[in-house]
């Protein structure tokens, strides 16, 4: 899709959702917060479809046409014209009491790998952090869709949610772009009853809510049937790259548990060098040992010292890699190329048809480096509920106020930075 098919889908999805702003005045009442608050959206979306229609008699008198990130034929994209258009309620209830939202969620197309409900279940268990779901049903009580947020009560960022923490993915789970826009106003109240400072919505579907930052794209490629056939698709570039470390007779190697120790002896130093606080080793270990997650993981050694490591996730049709690492003393083996090379043949004997590389900031080192694979970019639209006026918040490295801090990180010891990082990032999703 291109840049100016996109914007006209937009602009027709735009207008889908003004009218249905537009029908909710016939049952609101003048000089009430909700008239106030849905004037506001129909004033902003007004203002929306006006820049974009500007934009796009712009462009087609320029004949401007650029290619943009979309969705991928590893998710399944919402159609925004599929609309419920009956009756339906919506509730708010601890996650772990939601009794059909496992079957749910493990048998919806719209669902993501990090709807899993296993997840909601590892990050309670490792950091104390429980997860809220808001639900949409229909007047028998059929659930229609939901989402998960998990609740941080930080004294060092304050009390906000998130769906989904420490993944890459999260957001609705719901096959109609009506009940979408709901349970995102459902979701404006909660955070108000909560008083939460934000929610944070990680999602891949455009147009659910205002301004959502678009600077990250997940790097998926589509797997080949074979080795044979993925060294013809790589083409010799990337083969050459990757065959240099051959000459250091590199080891690979696969499991669990029993190479948790060497692989977070790499991932505490890369951090470390990185300015990043880490995750505490019982996080990596709880998802190894739950029964609803295939995690594995595969650790590079030359001159049998680990060197590169990489935690990956099974789901079927799609191994994504949430963490990877490789110490900068290795760059001269070119072990991560290598590593690379690895993962995607661990992936395709595993039967997998696509391979997540995760997320990447448009055009920035880390994208083309997962673009020279033949990874494709598929958007990410993540969301940020905020009250009125209120700053959206930088809880990530971009932010200015922490580059000092990350500073003073590279410069610790990495055993210190086990003790006290475990405690920072439990509140950084």
């Amino acid at each position: 899709m291109n840049l100016l098919s996109a914007q006209h889908h937009e602009l027709r999805t735009l207008k889908v959702e003004k009218g249905i702003i537009s029908g909710k005045f016939k049952h609101l009442q003048k000089d009430t917060p909700e008239y106030a608050h849905q004037l506001a959206l129909m004033k902003d979306i007004s203002l929306r479809i006006k820049q974009l229609e500007s934009t796009i008699k712009e462009a087609e008198t320029t004949g401007a046409v650029t290619e943009t990130p979309t969705t991928t034929p590893a998710f399944t994209a919402l159609d925004q014209h599929r609309c419920w258009r009956n009756e339906f309620s919506l509730s708010v209830a601890r996650y772990a009491d939601v009794a059909d939202w496992p079957d749910f969620v493990m048998n919806n197309n719209y669902a993501l790998p990090s709807h899993h409900p296993a997840w909601s279940e590892v990050i309670e268990q490792s950091f104390g952090h429980q997860s809220l779901l808001v639900c949409a049903r229909d007047l028998q009580g059929k659930l229609l869709g939901g989402i998960p947020v998990t609740v941080f009560s930080s004294p060092l960022f304050g009390k906000f949610a998130v769906s989904m923490p420490y993944l890459n993915y999260g957001g609705i789970v719901c096959e109609y772009f009506d009940i979408c826009l709901a349970i995102i106003d459902k979701l404006r109240e909660l955070r108000a009853e909560l008083g939460l400072q934000h929610i944070e919505i990680r999602s891949i579907h455009p147009n659910l809510g205002e301004n959502p930052s678009t600077k990250k794209a997940s790097m998926i490629l589509e797997l080949p049937g074979s080795d044979e056939e993925l060294d013809k698709m790589l083409g010799s570039k990337v083969r050459a790259q990757y065959k240099k470390a051959d000459e250091f007779s590199p080891e690979c190697k696969v499991g669990k548990m029993e190479l948790l120790e060497d692989f977070y002896r790499v991932f505490a130093r890369n951090m470390r060098d990185l300015g990043t606080p880490i995750y505490g080793k019982e996080w990596f270990a709880n998802i190894l040992q739950h029964a609803g997650l295939d995690a594995s993981i595969l650790i590079i050694y030359v001159k049998q010292k680990p060197v590169s490591c990489a935690f990956l996730v099974n789901h079927g049709r799609l191994m994504e890699i949430p963490w990877a690492s490789t110490i900068k003393s290795a760059n001269k083996y070119n072990a991560n190329m290598w590593m690379y090379r690895q993962i995607l043949s661990f992936a395709i004997n595993q039967g997998c048809q696509y391979f997540d590389f995760g997320r990447s900031t448009l055009d920035a080192g880390t994208f083309k480096f997962k673009k020279q694979w033949g990874a494709e970019p598929c958007q990410n639209y993540w969301y940020c509920l905020l009250p009125e006026n209120a700053v959206k918040p930088e809880l990530n490295p971009d932010n200015p106020k922490l580059k000092l801090f990350i500073l003073l990180w590279k410069f610790m010891p990495v055993w210190l930075t086990k003790i006290i990082g475990p405690t920072i990032i439990k509140g950084i999703p």
